[in-house]
């Protein structure tokens, strides 16, 4: 049940109407997007988010006002993002300006990776908020380029690759190549980190987009495709272990996409669906990982 905080909203005043609809982000009748608008359906989002990127990438972006009035109404009336959207962390992938939005627009989460990989409870938490209380239709994961928690994790990737590749062609003995392996394990647990954690959790990202390319791609090519293949990822990681998000989805009132903003040029690629989706709406997951649910691999 979610707390009564989050889910009260005011009741809708005439007096408080009627301000100038947003312009380019959805009809409003208060100027910002509040409860006393009705949600917008999936492909109405991903449309309104379109043409806000294509805003920003024109610098022509309309999102820059925002009034006291505006500020009241939100904080009177409640919020109706369009969309929810997972983003990365990074600082050059701030999630509101690339899509020219403003605040009341949109639903956004970040950590470092775009990931539900750790905190997967709260990130999963968070979207099923949005979908069921404040009946956002769109939740979109955004990947980036140069992603720097992809290519680190390529990184450990092809490092840990190496390794193997050198003990399974040395020639020692078997006991002393299990005994050094020992204690490289032992070295590196005692040098742990959570961000080398975080690291770890994506390194199969990067096992499989080395997989999909082929023998002989650089490290630059799998962390770039790399990127792409996280999204997927956390996409059926939400359908995989939330029963809410998978029920609205299969119905069709919600619609789950990817999409990679180029930080060079300023323009997200709309990806669609998951290729995976079909076959994990008939999952039963309804309990992530670290809040005591059954682990499953999902990629």
């Amino acid at each position: 049940m979610f707390c009564s905080c989050l889910g009260k909203q005011a009741p809708y005043s005439e007096n408080d109407s009627q301000e100038d609809p947003s312009e380019g982000f959805g009809p409003s009748k208060l100027g910002v997007r509040t409860t006393v608008d009705e949600p917008l359906s999936a492909s109405q989002a991903i449309e309104v988010l379109q043409a806000g990127n294509r805003r920003f990438v024109q610098g022509d972006a309309k999102a820059g006002g925002f009034d006291q009035r505006a500020r009241r109404a939100l904080a009177s009336h409640g919020q109706r993002p369009v969309a929810t959207v997972i983003g990365c962390a990074d600082s050059r992938c701030p999630v509101e300006q690339l899509f020219d939005a403003r605040p009341g627009d949109i639903f956004v989460l970040r950590n470092a990776g775009n990931t539900c990989t750790h905190a997967e409870g709260s990130m999963v938490g968070s979207v099923e908020y949005s979908v069921a209380v404040l009946e956002t239709k769109m939740i979109l994961v955004l990947g980036h380029t140069g992603c720097g928690a992809i290519m680190g994790a390529t990184k450990l990737f092809l490092e840990r690759s190496a390794q193997k590749h050198i003990e399974a062609t040395c020639q020692k003995d078997a006991q002393e190549t299990t005994d050094q392996s020992t204690e490289g394990s032992e070295s590196e647990q005692k040098s742990r980190s959570t961000l080398l954690g975080l690291l770890d959790a994506l390194v199969p990202v990067a096992e499989q987009a080395c997989v999909q390319l082929g023998a002989g791609s650089s490290t630059e090519e799998i962390a770039a495709h790399a990127v792409k293949v996280n999204v997927w990822r956390t996409i059926n990681f939400l359908l995989s272990y939330s029963l809410i998000i998978r029920e609205k989805v299969a119905s069709g009132e919600v619609e789950l996409q990817g999409a990679i903003y180029n930080m060079s040029s300023g323009a997200v690629d709309f990806l669609g669906k998951s290729p995976k989706q079909a076959q994990l709406l008939n999952y039963d997951g309804h309990v992530v990982p670290s809040m005591g649910g059954p682990v499953r691999q999902v990629s």
